[in-house]
């Protein structure tokens, strides 16, 4: 009888745990299933940086540094945004834009940016609230290197410092504005050879399709910022086809990016405009560029199709201060090789330092006179670089999780509390059972005591025959 009234008790706690298995089931069933192929959630997100808030990309300058949008998409967390990410291969920036008073992870837009041109960094952003950036840790690593180091200078030219080169198969490939560098071959096939028959200029022989990695030291220096890294890529036929035999693609964003491409028709490199976005791979900011990718190649234009995107004018629109950006932007000495003193800002020292210009291109954190730099910088210091200041870790517990965890405690608890109350229930009765024994049960009773029983199976048992 007692072990029929413990089966009795422990059916609430068994009916607890069957609904909370249901509610879990059903929760558990609430997210949407993970895309195949994509990485696990830790996997992905150990491959970015904790959020930099306060910031927003200044798409204009980005792009025509030659950033790449991507595309946006709608996304309900900050976490959402990196795992888009992490399924392009070309995305090393996750923008999202937060959610006023929608939580930690609430995101009202999310936005992908490849922030490398020729294995450069060159995004830009400017202080806004309201916005996260993540980066992957890599891209990140190398951009706080260049701020934090950049202010003191290379003394490498700088147009060679850290660039890809695409190139055609040619003996020998000529490389001009290379004074003062040492090349050494840090990477590919080793029958290349280097040679200098000019101060100014370095001789590649021997290059064959694929990928080579040189150092440049400045020479007569061993200081680290006097090293810088150069790759060239000899295209292959199916290379070539993209970085010089695709048509013109302005893309379809109303941006207005000034860019060269290959016409190989005519044989020769003509500028268009760029809108901004889903161009191809025939799209250089520089005509030297343009020439040293696709010299002497014909054939007949090759035109690819790529899928819409959407909310890049809405990236565009975003407002924010621009009259001093251009005061975090580090010294650019440019392309060309004359020696022009000029004045640049430096936000970590707050104060103005001299550089060398070279004559052409550069940024506008350049100055003819001190006091010029100092009025037009006046107030920006290291918490307007962006990546310097606090971090935001990426979110790795989602709403739907937490519910989940909460649910569960809770239905532990109560199943523990149930048990209890049954187990102490059951200790209580057998301890009023021993204090105070059942009374005589009458002889016309059909139920008997343990006292009655043994007599009766005794005399029954004894009686003479």
């Amino acid at each position: 009888m007692a072990g029929g009234r413990l089966s009795q008790a422990r059916i609430p706690a068994v009916a607890v745990w069957l609904l909370c298995a249901l509610v879990l089931q059903g929760a558990e069933a609430g997210p949407p299933p993970v895309t195949p192929g994509l990485l696990t959630a830790d996997g992905c997100l150990n491959r970015f940086t904790p959020g930099v808030p306060d910031f927003v990309l200044d798409t204009d300058a980005s792009v025509r540094n030659g950033a790449t949008f991507l595309r946006s998409l709608t996304a309900r967390r900050g976490r959402d945004c990196v795992h888009a990410c992490c399924s392009s291969s070309d995305c090393n920036l996750a923008l999202v834009e937060l959610q006023p008073d929608g939580g930690e992870d609430a995101i009202v837009s999310c936005f992908l940016i490849n922030c490398l041109y020729e294995q450069n960094f060159v995004c830009k952003f400017a202080p806004r609230e309201g916005f996260i950036n993540y980066l992957t840790r890599e891209v990140y690593r190398s951009y706080r290197e260049l701020r934090t180091q950049g202010f003191r200078g290379s003394r490498i030219p700088k147009a060679w410092d850290g660039t890809d080169l695409k190139v055609q198969p040619q003996e020998p490939l000529v490389l001009k504005g290379v004074e003062n560098t040492d090349w050494h071959l840090l990477r590919g096939d080793t029958d290349i050879r280097v040679e200098r028959n000019d101060p100014d200029q370095v001789e590649l022989w021997g290059l064959k399709e694929g990928s080579y990695l040189f150092q440049l030291t400045a020479a007569g220096s061993d200081q680290p910022e006097s090293t810088s890294n150069v790759t060239v890529t000899v295209l292959s036929p199916e290379q070539t086809e993209e970085y010089c035999l695709a048509s013109r693609k302005v893309g379809r964003c109303r941006g207005s990016f000034p860019r060269w491409y290959y016409d190989p028709t005519e044989q020769i490199c003509k500028s268009f405009v760029y809108g901004g976005c889903l161009g191809n791979k025939n799209n250089y900011l520089r005509e030297e560029e343009c020439k040293l990718a696709c010299r002497d190649v014909q054939g007949p234009s090759a035109e690819r199709h790529h899928p819409d995107t959407r909310d890049f004018d809405k990236l565009q629109r975003i407002h924010f201060p621009r009259d001093k950006g251009h005061c975090v932007d580090l010294p650019d000495t440019g392309l060309c090789s004359e020696s022009i003193p000029r004045w640049y800002y430096n936000p970590f020292t707050e104060h103005c330092a001299r550089f060398t210009y070279g004559g052409c291109y550069g940024n506008k954190n350049n100055f003819e006179e001190e006091e010029q730099c100092l009025e037009s910088c006046r107030g920006i210091s290291k918490k307007d670089v962006f990546g310097l200041r606090r971090e935001s870790p990426v979110p790795n517990t989602g709403s739907v999780e937490v519910a989940i965890a909460v649910l569960l405690g809770t239905c532990i608890v109560v199943v523990i509390a149930i048990l209890g109350y049954c187990f102490f229930k059951n200790q209580r009765k057998g301890f009023h059972r021993h204090r105070h024994p059942p009374p005589s049960t009458p002889s016309s009773s059909k139920v008997s005591t343990t006292d009655d029983m043994e007599h009766l199976v005794y005399y029954q048992t004894t009686r003479p025959l």
